[in-house]
Formats: C-alpha cells, sequence, structure tokens
C-alpha cells in the first residue's frame, strides 16, 4: 500500500478515512488514511459467474445447487411479496396484507436492474460529489462542501455522538479514489446479480445495507477499542456491503469455484475463510493500520448471519 501526501491539510488533519474495498476479480483492501491520499495495488482473485444467469450444469448437478434451486428460494421469500396474485390472497379476505407486506411487494415489483443499476449509480453520485468538493476547495479555499461531505458520507464514532446516525449507511454509497470506486463496482457488477436473483429486491437490499452498517458498527467499536486515536477517525466504501453478498453466496454456494489470482481454482467457502482468517490476524496485530479489516469482518459475518436467519425462516 502506498501513501502520498494529502493536500487538504486544514480541513482533514484531524480525520482518518478508510477504504472498505473488496475481494472478488480484484482484492483491494479497504484503505485508511490519516490526511492523506493513497493508492492502492490490486490483485486478481475470482472468476464471477455471468451476471443474471443462471449457474453452469456442473453447479446444478451438485446437491449445494438442488438445495438452491428448491428451497432457498422459498427460504428467502415470503408470503405475499411475489407479483403472483395467488399468495395475495388469505385467511383475511380482500387484503390480507399490512402496510408493511404492500411496500414489500411494491419493492420487489421494481425491476431487479433499477435496484442494481441504481446502487451502482448512487456510488457514483456520491464520488462526484466528494471530487467537486475538493476541486471547490483546492481553485477557492471554501472547504465548506468538503466539510459536509466528511460529516455526512464518513463512518466515524464523532458523527454519531454528534447525532448523524445516517453515516453508518451513507458511507456505504461514498468513494473519494477513482480506484477504490471502480474495483467495488467491478466486484459488484459481477457478484450481486446472482444473489439479487436468489434472494429478490428485499431481501437483497436487506442483505446489502444491513451489512453495511454492521461493518460500519464493527469498525467504529474496534478502532476505539483497540487504540483509541488521538484524532477523529472515520472509514468509508462499499467492501462491507459487498463482504456480506459475497459470505452469503459462500454459504448459498460453498462449493462453486474462484479463481485465485485468476489462476488457483479456490471454493468459495476456502476463499471467504481465509480473508475471515486474514482480516482478523491483521486486526489483532494491526499489520494494515490503513485498512479497516473490523469492517470487512463485520460484513462476512453479517451475510453469513443473514444466511443463517432465512435458513431459519426467522424473518
Amino acid at each position: 500500500m502506498n501513501r502520498v501526501p494529502f493536500v487538504f491539510s486544514p480541513l482533514t488533519s484531524p480525520s482518518i478515512v478508510c477504504h472498505r474495498t473488496v475481494l472478488f476479480t480484484k482484492l483491494k483492501p479497504r484503505q485508511c488514511w490519516s490526511a492523506r491520499h493513497s493508492t492502492l495495488s490490486s490483485i486478481p482473485l475470482a472468476r464471477a459467474p455471468r451476471a443474471f444467469q443462471p449457474p453452469p450444469a456442473a453447479l446444478r448437478e451438485q446437491s449445494v445447487w438442488r438445495f438452491v434451486a428448491s428451497r432457498i428460494s422459498q427460504a428467502t421469500h415470503r408470503s405475499g411479496i411475489t407479483n403472483r396474485g395467488s399468495r395475495g390472497h388469505g385467511g383475511n379476505g380482500g387484503d390480507p396484507q399490512g402496510p408493511w407486506q404492500r411496500l414489500r411487494a411494491r419493492i420487489n415489483a421494481i425491476p431487479s436492474g433499477v435496484i442494481f443499476w441504481g446502487i451502482i449509480g448512487l456510488n457514483a453520485l456520491v464520488f462526484v460529489s466528494w471530487n467537486v468538493a475538493r476541486a471547490q476547495y483546492q481553485a477557492t479555499g471554501d472547504g465548506s462542501s468538503y466539510v459536509f461531505m466528511l460529516n455526512n458520507f464518513i463512518s466515524s464514532a464523532e458523527n454519531l455522538r454528534s447525532g448523524r446516525w445516517w453515516t453508518l449507511l451513507t458511507c456505504c454509497f461514498s468513494h473519494e479514489d477513482t480506484t477504490h470506486l471502480l474495483f467495488n463496482g467491478f466486484t459488484f457488477y459481477f457478484m450481486a446479480p446472482f444473489v439479487l436473483s436468489i434472494l429478490g429486491n428485499v431481501g437483497f437490499l436487506g442483505l446489502y445495507l444491513g451489512g453495511g452498517i454492521v461493518s460500519s458498527l464493527a469498525g467504529i467499536a474496534w478502532r476505539d477499542y483497540k487504540k483509541p486515536p488521538v484524532h477523529a477517525t472515520g472509514s468509508h466504501g462499499a467492501s462491507g456491503a459487498i463482504y456480506s453478498v459475497v459470505s452469503f453466496f459462500a454459504c448459498v454456494a460453498p462449493t462453486a469455484t474462484f479463481a485465485l489470482f485468476g489462476i488457483i481454482p479456490v471454493p468459495a467457502w476456502a476463499l471467504v475463510t481465509g480473508i475471515f482468517l486474514w482480516d482478523g490476524y491483521s486486526a489483532m496485530n494491526q499489520k494494515r493500520v490503513g485498512t479497516d479489516t473490523a469492517g470487512h469482518i463485520g460484513g462476512l459475518l453479517a451475510g453469513i448471519g443473514y444466511y443463517v436467519a432465512k435458513r431459519l425462516r426467522l424473518f
């Protein structure tokens, strides 16, 4: 991980910003900096399934895929949220659904492509906002826009203490570095469609947004517990949310093969286990101080927990 001086010292010197990043085709660590701009090298990691297409015949022949085809679709969809009218009629007569069930049905009626591209579009919009704020500060010395971004798109204990609880979620759509955005977007592009097709719109949004929030909380808690910082610290990026999607996928199809470094075949369960161990070791020993490894672990655990909850039909 390379670091270079960051030019916004009047505004960013009190802040350490962490980038959450992802693992899929390229592994790029979640990057942190203290008043500095950073760049990342990339590691090819996995070959993704084609977007919005069913898995190959070899996978369907495996017992795990038979489970996915026959039970996961039922376990991950609640009654009344599909577009089929037969689910919408029950013992209560004409309108058995309450407001929440009707909302779920409406969200699930949205084309999945709108959800998919909407998430990508929001990340791009926040990225543009970061760079416009930076350019404004450089050109005019007016740092108000940049401070606004720090206050509303960075997950930190300071923002929570100030009542800006929404930053737990908005930080999951926040990227300031071009490379950071591209790698996260590339991974999301190949991973999300398969999981989205299994869970449906509501289920996928619950996984993605919930995983991001858990990742943010894990990062804040670990930074404050392990080494209370002298200055306020924070993190942003989509990798916590994307890690939850990856770990959920590994639970659904544990024997699906990824190509580590683009060459070495690795089953999904082994890949997620390796990432968990590596990030756990790094968090405990602070080997990657520029990476929010606790946030990574939070995202992985959120995806596994979501799978277990769906499997047990807890919601």
